[in-house]
């Protein structure tokens, strides 16, 4: 071979920048250079890779000329997997050109150019990335020169890793930290991407974690429903990290085929078995005998050291090979995994993590009291120092099956049941003891069919068809052998116990069908895409609170005596509370086509349309009194719900270093089906709120000498077919963002002192976000006065409103007047979404002596109207902060992160020859999430509020101040005073407002570092091929140095918020300010609302060993 090794093309490490040089594409070239050029054509490769939406392969695109540059047409392209024999054969049309799709991600491949007019040509070492397009463009020699042999690289996926867009493969998922073996811990590699608070949380570009998409292998691994906050279906990652081959991350893809996701799309491919029998077994094992101490919070003083006792194990094993060689492959993977942990909330004076406002005299009282007076045994009251545990287990089986050389298949079955105990109340002034908490099941089963087919040289396709089935099962720790109990201790502070309210009927499972079809036609240098999609979910959701009854205390000393101040009771009509459950159907159908054009050999422009559309037979049953209400029908769901979703985006090679890409389109989905759910389960008459207003039963019933365990009968009897209601507005919009992006990426420079061939990124993103969700009241009125105006306070800055029945016969007229109506009725609706921008860069390097490294800096300005952090909508509708509930207005974004700063390094070395030492850092900085202060106006009917219930128990009002000391829009109790309130203000650098509201999300949480670590050190094996590994993972490796740093102070909801004054407003409209509820709020002005995670705030290790063979 003349030419063998000689030409070494860089596949897509160095080079892959590379434009065609414009002599080949004019086809002048010598027959000299065109050797040159065969090299540098495949050097190509990924520079002009087009992204494929949600693949689970990749795909192969070039065109072949002869040594005239003509086509050279009738050449066969025969792409061979090495592993697995695997062979694909396409031969080129007229004009040269072909294209092979549906091939196994990674490599290496082998692809030959078989000419019988021409000299062959073979390209070694070649690696392909998931959900991309490798250019292969050839020019021949003539058949008197010998064949030519260009060998590549494989894919330095730290180089790919710029801005919005991310790859990681196998080696960098191994090298790289991963103490939790999740996804979300490889995600954060993006520089858009962070794990928000405890690491649960993953958070793209400042949007709800629910709006990301995840794929596995096609299946969808997104919480469809929407209950977790992990945004998995599953108590934690659904899939084993050992079982992935390649996973991407995109925020802004132009792909038509790209769907179902308003956060990041995030797609990983599993591994698959070749012609050789390999595999591997790890267990690796912790507990807080490999952590460092626990120390107390540096923001709490008093605080005593927590316990923070736990220990886990897990184990995996992998196995893949042959079953027929050359022809079908199978891989099996499976990991468990069990921990138990320490109590995480105690009273004052324990050694819990988290310590509650409650005196151990205190809860001993009430522990003998539900004891002696009410007959509970201990198992029905709980305690608060019982361990929790959690247990996952994951399995997954695949199956690749090599059809033909023009066809190939691949099945996959995946299951992931998982536990764990949830203590889902509670806060610095409530204990929950353990009957209130809950166990929560999830269980993932799931089926993909895939067949890839490339049926010419110019025509490929794939079609996919899976099922994916989600059983959620909540059942309380003790039973449901009785109500939930909430005793007040002390004002604000209580003690709660028996099944939490949300937990008295709570069961769900959903079923999603998928089908898909995509087709590609070249036409010159044109790749027309096409595609059609359905998908199909069924639904069950049984959600009722206070099914069992709760009763809420208002002292001890009334419990004792069993004289309830609050009685909350939900129930079925029929008797039955299965009768409640939301049963329902609902999906979407699209079609797409678009156009990846390159009309020369260093730009490519993508133009594509897709269409959406919505259906669902199924309607909310009729409720005609809402429909007397408020003039519309309740029954509204979204079927005939449509968006075009146009994109455009190019990509430039400006020079050989230099490319210039970007691109606009529209975006939808991925917003959680629960929020539609809530129409079906709240339609006021399959189960009913019980109303002590409008019932006739009397108060003693259930006020005086309460049991319980048991809701009185002549209360159930009392249930009106009148219940709230939930409802879609009819001229509700799909919510959907228009996104920009333009970047440009830079390789093979230079900085001073640091050498060369460094690579970087710059990328700037604009994020319109269109028709978003919002929630209303419809009970909640505006005032108005004698001549029909609408009221509002003496400012003028915001609407006084007031409850209002429109069936009963009274109209409010003055503030806070209410007419003791109880209802609320809940509207999903539209309302303006907000805009983010946001400024990303990259910078990194990979040296030959095993060093690797990667840096970014990202900053959001993102602003937003409602978070939509729960799965309720009255959750929804109660927490976003706003001047007026009713008309959210967007403020900073409340998973926003301003600032991050990330980088992660690796080094790959031999300390004994033969056997692989590898070191990986993981490091970022991040600025903490917005918070921001509101009135305490907990419950307060002046502001709009129902007197009793739930939906007014939240601060969430932004709070006017005041131009100075006459200002007659202010007035003040008689323990307060202006200086005493601007005292406050300063303290809280709340200056510059005057006149005016203090906007939403003012401050920000402590500041988050994060510095993890992983050695991995290959070990003999027992046999001749066989290794071992020893390994260790540190996460918080920071804290070893600086305990005070290593801490981790967290915002833990949607919206957090912290009380800046007492107000209600008065007849005449004014403000009226006293000292808050909790006198404690001046004393915290300054000290951001977060809870402490004393586990994750000390340095923690895993041990593990692994055996490959």
């Amino acid at each position: 071979m003349k030419y063998k090794a000689q030409h070494q093309a860089v596949l897509p490490f160095k080079n892959f920048f590379k434009p065609q040089p414009r002599k080949f594409r004019k086809m002048t070239t010598s027959m000299r250079f065109s050797r040159t050029a065969s090299a540098i054509a495949v050097a190509l490769g990924l520079a002009s890779a087009t992204a494929v939406a949600q693949d689970t392969s990749a795909s192969l695109r070039g065109e072949i000329l002869g040594p005239q540059g003509n086509g050279a047409a009738s050449t066969k392209v025969v792409i061979e997997h090495i592993p697995s024999g695997s062979t694909t054969e396409v031969t080129t049309d007229d004009t040269g050109t072909f294209i092979a799709s549906g091939l196994r991600v990674g490599g290496p491949y082998r692809i030959t150019l078989d000419s019988d007019v021409y000299q062959d040509a073979q390209y070694s070492e070649v690696f392909l990335k998931l959900g991309e397009t490798f250019r292969l463009n050839a020019q021949l020699e003539a058949n008197d020169v010998e064949r030519i042999t260009v060998t590549g690289q494989a894919i330095n996926y730290a180089q790919l890793n710029n801005g919005s867009s991310s790859s990681f493969g196998e080696e960098q998922i191994e090298a790289l930290p991963t103490y939790s073996r999740d996804l979300k811990e490889i995600v954060r590699l993006n520089p858009l991407a962070t794990q928000l608070g405890d690491g649960d949380q993953l958070v793209v570009a400042g949007n709800n974690p629910r709006y990301n998409s995840i794929t596995v292998d096609g299946i969808a691994q997104n919480d469809d429903f929407g209950l977790n906050s992990n945004g998995y279906p599953t108590q934690g990652s659904p899939i084993s990290i050992d079982a992935i081959e390649q996973i991407t991350v995109d925020v802004v893809p132009f792909n038509a085929k790209d769907t179902n996701f308003t956060g990041a799309k995030v797609n990983a491919v599993t591994k698959s078995g070749t012609n050789e029998l390999k595999g591997s077994l790890f267990y690796q094992y912790t507990s807080d005998s490999l952590a460092g101490d626990a120390e107390a919070s540096k923001y709490d003083e008093d605080a005593l050291p927590p316990n923070v006792d736990y220990e886990e194990k897990t184990f995996g094993i992998s196995l893949g090979g042959p079953v027929i060689k050359d022809k079908l492959f199978f891989y099996v993977n499976y990991e468990t995994q069990n921990e138990t942990n320490a109590p995480y909330r105690g009273p004052i004076g324990s050694d819990a993590a988290n310590i509650a406002n409650i005196t151990t005299e205190e809860l001993n009282q009430v522990l003998t009291i539900a004891r002696d007076v009410y007959g509970l045994t201990d198992a029905q009251i709980g305690g608060w120092d019982i361990p929790a545990e959690e247990e996952d287990n994951k399995l997954l089986v695949k199956l690749d099956w090599n059809v033909s050389n023009e066809h190939r298949a691949a099945f996959t079955y995946q299951r992931t049941d998982g536990n764990s105990i949830r203590n889902q109340y509670g806060g610095d002034g409530t204990l929950t003891l353990s009957s209130s908490w809950y166990n929560n099941e999830q269980i993932l089963d799931a089926y993909a069919l895939q067949v890839y087919s490339n049926w010419n040289s110019n025509f490929s396709s794939d079609v996919k068809l899976s099922y994916k089935d989600v059983t959620a099962i909540q059942d309380p720790l003790a039973g449901r052998t009785l109500g939930m109990v909430t005793v007040e201790v002390g004002g604000r502070n209580a003690i709660e116990f028996g099944p939490d309210y949300s937990r008295h009927a709570n069961e769900g499972e959903n079923s999603t069908l998928e089908f898909q079809a995509n087709g590609e036609y070249l036409l010159g240098d044109h790749a027309i895409g096409f595609g059609y999609a359905f998908s199909e979910t069924d639904i069950y959701n049984l959600f009722v609170q206070n099914a069992l009854g709760s009763w809420e205390f208002d002292s001890i000393e009334d419990f004792a005596n069993r004289e309830a101040g609050a009685f909350y009771y939900s129930g079925s009509l029929t008797g039955d509370i299965n009768d409640a459950a939301a049963n329902f159907t609902q999906g979407t159908q699209a079609v797409y086509i678009q156009d990846t054009w390159q009309p020369t050999w260093d730009l490519e422009l993508m133009f594509g349309l897709r269409y959406e559309r919505m259906h669902a037979e199924d309607k909310p049953v009729y409720n005609e009194k809402f429909a007397a209400r408020y003039g519309f029908a309740n029954t509204e769901n979204l079927n005939g719900k449509d968006l075009f979703l146009p994109r455009v985006g190019f990509k430039y090679q400006i020079t050989d270093d230099i490319r210039v890409r970007g691109g606009f389109g529209r975006y939808a989905g991925g917003r959680p089906n629960v929020w539609v759910s809530n129409s079906y389960t709240n339609n006021g008459l399959t189960f009913s709120q019980f109303d002590r207003f409008l019932s006739d039963v009397p108060w003693s019933v259930f006020f005086d000498n309460v049991d319980p365990t048991q809701v009185p009968q002549a209360v159930k009897d009392g249930l009106i077919a009148d219940g709230y209601v939930n409802a879609i507005d009819p001229d509700f919009d799909l919510p959907s963002d228009w996104r920009g992006s333009l970047g440009v990426d830079f390789n093979n420079f230079s900085i001073p002192a640091l050498g060369d061939d460094w690579f970087a990124s710059v990328e700037y993103i604009y994020t319109r976000r269109k028709d978003d969700v919002q929630w209303k009241d419809l009970t909640r009125v505006p005032l108005l006065d004698e001549e029909g105006n609408v009221r509002r306070t003496v400012d003028g800055g915001r609407i006084i409103y007031v409850v209002d029945d429109p069936l009963d016969d009274h109209t409010p007229t003055s503030v806070g007047d209410h007419g003791n109506v109880q209802r609320y009725d809940l509207l999903l609706t539209n309302g303006d979404g907000g805009k983010s921008q946001i400024f990303t860069t990259t910078l990194g390097k990979a040296w030959d002596n095993g060093f690797s490294l990667r840096a970014s800096y990202t900053n959001q300005d993102i602003e937003e109207a409602v978070a939509g952090s729960s799965s309720t909508a009255i959750s929804n509708y109660r927490f976003p902060v706003a001047i007026d509930r009713q008309n959210v207005r967007p403020g900073t974004a409340s998973y926003q992160v301003e600032h991050r700063v990330m980088a992660d390094l690796t080094y790959k070395t031999e300390f004994v020859g033969g056997y692989e030492s590898t070191f990986g850092l993981f490091w970022e900085r991040y600025s903490g999430r917005p918070w921001g202060y509101v009135y305490d106006s907990y419950g307060d009917v002046s502001f709009g509020n129902q007197p009793f219930g739930t939906l007014g128990q939240s601060s969430v009002y932004l709070p006017y101040i005041p131009t100075g000391p006459n200002d007659p829009a202010v007035a003040y109790e008689n323990n307060f005073s202006y200086e005493q309130f601007m005292d406050y203000l300063q303290r809280a650098g709340l200056t510059g407002y005057e006149g005016g509201y203090v906007p939403r999300n003012t401050e920000r949480g402590p500041w988050t570092t994060n510095l993890d670590f992983k050695f991995t050190q290959e070990l003999p094996g027992f046999v001749e091929g066989h290794k071992g590994e020893l390994y260790i993972n540190v996460r918080n490796l920071v804290a070893i140095f600086d305990k005070d740093a290593g801490q981790k102070h967290v915002l833990p909801y949607g919206d957090n918020v912290r009380e800046l004054v007492s107000a209600y407003i008065n007849d005449d409209g004014q403000y009226v300010y006293g000292v808050p509820y909790n006198s404690r709020a001046f004393d915290l002005v300054t000290q951001a609302p977060t809870r402490y995670l004393p586990e994750r705030s000390t340095w923690q290790a895993k041990i593990g060993i692994r055996y490959r063979f």
